[in-house]
């Protein structure tokens, strides 16, 4: 793979951060975090989620979800989540909608959906 290197265009900043925005266990055996992170150049903001089961007396990962928020309202939520953290029924709809899914192994179209739905509530 070709090197690439990507300069900001004059006058713009923008520091890349990760912030994990909160660890649930929505049941035994089971836990997930959710995660915000920022890159640069182009600006992309992500929402990571990563479901975690217990095996023995550890929590492995099984699965690793990165949600792009590309549509403007998504962004600006991603935004705000970064901010100000989780609040309540975003926090609520990451535990009832996007844990079964990915769980089940949902399509990514249906993942992508219901994570663009919980992270505007």
């Amino acid at each position: 793979m070709p090197t690439t290197i990507a300069t900001a265009p004059q006058g713009d900043t923008c520091t890349e951060f990760r912030i994990k925005v909160m660890i649930f266990s929505p049941e035994s055996g089971f836990k997930f975090d959710v995660t915000v992170q920022r890159k640069c150049f182009p600006t992309k903001f992500i929402v990571i989620f990563n479901l975690f089961k217990k095996t023995g007396n550890e929590f492995v990962q099984i699965v690793g979800v990165e949600f792009e928020a590309e549509k403007k309202e998504d962004k600006k939520a991603v935004e705000t989540i970064a901010a100000t953290g989780l609040n309540n029924l975003q926090s609520r709809a990451f535990s009832k909608k996007v844990f079964p899914l990915v769980k089940a192994g949902a399509p990514e179209a249906k993942v992508d959906s219901e994570i663009s739905k919980a992270i505007k509530l």
